[in-house]
């Protein structure tokens, strides 16, 4: 089957048969849909959602896929917004942290503590971290270097879910604590 729908002719059937056996999202099919419009061929000539997956992973082609994607609307404007701040720290001469190549690496990479300093600094200069933010997470930074471990969390709204859990608050609380992320009046309460 895969090999049969891999083919651009053969896509608009392939895509009505998973649309009516409930095998792909709406939006998968809109974007399957699409793709066959366009001769089922995308970015660096790729033919399958595999192909065009593993050619747009590699940050070398990341400017022909957003213009690719957002001429054809295969991304999210969300997803968009986050390819254009990579896109603007490149062009500024930044470096992917641990010279990633995509996205997936990047994550990899940026959850292991030990390089915690090197993707903060990317993500500040890229525009991910909230101006509002930054000064917490350089302060999550500071307490990592000292020794304390972080919670396994990214975010103020991810940690917050994470440290609310009871198996999770007192190692929290210590690390915020050690941090310096809860001011002095409010450790006790």
């Amino acid at each position: 089957c895969k090999t049969y729908c891999d083919k651009a002719e053969n896509i608009k059937a392939c895509v009505e048969f998973a649309e009516k056996h409930n095998l792909m999202s709406q939006e998968e099919a809109r974007k399957a849909k699409q793709f066959a419009t366009l001769g089922g061929r995308g970015p660096g000539d790729c033919a399958s959602k595999e192909s065009c997956e593993t050619y747009c992973n590699d940050v070398r082609n990341l400017n022909a896929c957003i213009s690719f994607a957002e001429q054809h609307g295969f991304m999210s404007q969300a997803e968009l917004e986050e390819a254009r701040k990579v896109q603007a720290a490149l062009a500024k001469g930044a470096n992917l942290p641990g010279g990633c190549r995509n996205k997936n690496e990047c994550e990899v990479f940026c959850t292991n503590p030990d390089h915690m300093e090197e993707c903060i600094t990317f993500a500040e200069v890229a525009g991910f971290i909230p101006k509002d933010e930054l000064g917490d997470a350089k302060k999550v930074l500071e307490a990592v270097k000292r020794g304390y471990k972080a919670p396994p969390c990214r975010g103020p709204k991810e940690c917050m879910a994470y440290c609310m859990k009871p198996a999770h608050f007192e190692d929290c609380m210590k690390f915020a604590e050690a941090a310096g992320l809860i001011p002095e009046d409010e450790i006790e309460d």
